[in-house]
């Protein structure tokens, strides 16, 4: 039975990954459970508001399904909470 992945939660326990993608093709990948530990799981992942700092227009949201056998060479943004501040750092997706 297919079931529609209507919130970061969901998304976080199927080892999703958020695509947020810019007219002007800056991309940036997320792992939904970073984001569902640091927005909280039940958010809509369409919902999560994205900035591109070349362009700001509106970021286009996608969830993906990763192949596990053939994961692809990607960078992942992870969040680093250092001295109390929140920042994402890249990371290689392994």
């Amino acid at each position: 039975m297919t079931r529609t992945i209507d919130t970061l939660g969901k998304a976080a326990r199927h080892g999703m990954i958020l695509r947020a993608e810019c007219g002007c093709g800056n991309l940036r990948y997320y792992r939904c459970s970073d984001l569902a530990s640091v927005l909280g799981g039940g958010r809509d992942p369409r919902s999560v508001k994205f900035r591109c700092e070349a362009c700001r227009p509106k970021v286009k949201v996608t969830v993906l399904e990763l192949d596990r056998d053939r994961m692809p060479k990607i960078t992942v943004w992870k969040p680093d909470t250092a001295g109390g501040n929140l920042k994402w750092r890249p990371e290689q997706l392994k």
